[in-house]
């Protein structure tokens, strides 16, 4: 447990004598690791040797309270590692896994659970927190880790990604009641729970939808989260629509269609960004530029569901014909459900009180043109290799965000 050792010398100690422990542990960690090596079994050295690169990167993340960053954004995410540790060295972490969907929810208590003991001995040594904000930070940086559990990512990269989420939510420091945030969290971990049962989404599109809704109903209010609520139910019924004809024809989405983290953030992020911001700052032009890129989503996933059972299909670029499913492809169907699903998020967000009634052209001619750049991006930069879907989903939806932040 080096690294709740290295954090609790972060917290209490100044900056140079904690990232000299840091780098004197990982340097004395490295040698007792190259003895483990030739005494150990194999299992010991794959454990040995992936915490070995867990201090590392421990080390290197340390140095940046030179640059600003607080010393219990790091402390806190190396704890978190050190709770992964316990949990596969004890056999809990295989035991979570096996439980399906519901396993998702142990390790979020768990990680939750090491970040508010954590966070609670920062308030004792004088930093200040609420406990609302000692819980949301837990909550959110539990959310990550325990995300991290289902993605076949290197194991340190925990420390990473929730030292980035504590950042994050550092800078856009927001208080909240302890209330409104159970609520929020245990709304958008039911239906994303539901979600998982109906086959629209794996475990970690259960772990990533909960961590965006927790966050959108926080920053904003439940209006929002309902609206991205609306892309993931009428996406995914778009993905079902002529499934068995699409996956005959090779060209249907994997797994029934049911969505992993990579889907969930590529079509979510810029609008989570776009809510972030309007929550923090209270720009109105924000709250378009949220509904906008969520119509941009959605308008894609119709369009390209629908569209992949055209006859007719044309290259975006120079109109030749083209097999269904090809990259850049564009067909009336597909336009046509494009449309649909630009109106049905703007038309949405009106009905919502969110946008007013004159917005409903900005939000549909920005989200309707983020469509087509998707098209754009699938058929020169995703054909080419330059970027995968996913990629092109989050550059189309972050653009048509911004084309509405430009038209206001």
């Amino acid at each position: 447990m080096l690294l709740t050792l290295i954090a609790l010398i972060l917290t209490l100690f100044p900056p140079k004598i904690a990232d000299g422990f840091a780098v004197f542990l990982t340097l004395s960690y490295a040698l007792a690791y190259a003895g483990l090596r030739d005494t150990g079994g194999k299992e010991q050295e794959s454990r040995g040797k992936t915490y070995l690169k867990a201090m590392i990167l421990a080390s290197v993340i340390v140095f940046g309270n030179f640059f600003g960053v607080s010393s219990y954004v790091i402390a806190a995410s190396l704890i978190l590692y050190d709770v992964h540790f316990l949990l596969e060295v004890t056999g809990m972490r295989e035991k979570f896994v096996s439980i399906s969907g519901y396993g998702a929810l142990f390790f979020v208590f768990a990680y939750s659970l090491a970040g508010m003991l954590y966070f609670y001995l920062c308030s004792m040594v004088g930093i200040k927190f609420s406990v609302s904000y000692m819980l949301f930070l837990s909550l959110v940086g539990a959310l990550s880790a325990s995300l991290m559990e289902y993605v076949r990512a290197d194991k340190s990269i925990i420390i990473l990604a929730s030292s980035t989420t504590y950042l994050v939510f550092t800078i856009y420091a927001i208080q909240t009641t302890i209330l409104y945030l159970s609520e929020a969290f245990a709304l958008s971990f039911i239906l994303a729970l539901l979600s998982t049962k109906a086959g629209v989404a794996d475990e970690s599109g259960l772990l990533s939808a909960t961590l965006i809704g927790t966050v959108i109903i926080i920053f904003t209010d439940i209006r929002y989260f309902i609206v991205i609520l609306a892309f993931y139910i009428a996406g995914s019924a778009a993905t079902k629509y002529m499934y068995r004809a699409k996956y005959e024809s090779g060209i249907a989405e994997p797994a029934g269609g049911a969505r992993g983290f990579v889907n969930v953030f590529s079509n979510s992020l810029p609008a989570l960004f776009f809510a972030v911001n309007y929550g923090f700052y209270g720009v109105d032009a924000f709250k378009l530029a949220f509904v906008a890129s969520v119509a941009t989503a959605l308008g894609d996933t119709m369009a390209s569901e629908i569209g992949k059972t055209s006859e007719n299909v044309y290259l975006i670029t120079n109109f030749s014909k083209v097999k269904p499913g090809t990259n850049g492809g564009i067909s009336l169907k597909g336009e046509l459900a494009a449309v649909a699903g630009c109106l049905i998020i703007s038309v949405l967000a009106w009905i919502l009180k969110i946008i007013p009634v004159h917005a409903i052209p900005i939000t549909f001619a920005a989200a309707f043109t983020g469509v087509h750049i998707d098209s754009l991006l699938g058929a020169t930069l995703e054909e080419r290799g330059l970027l995968n879907n996913a990629g092109v989903n989050f550059f189309a939806t972050l653009a048509g965000g911004l084309l509405c932040l430009i038209a206001r």
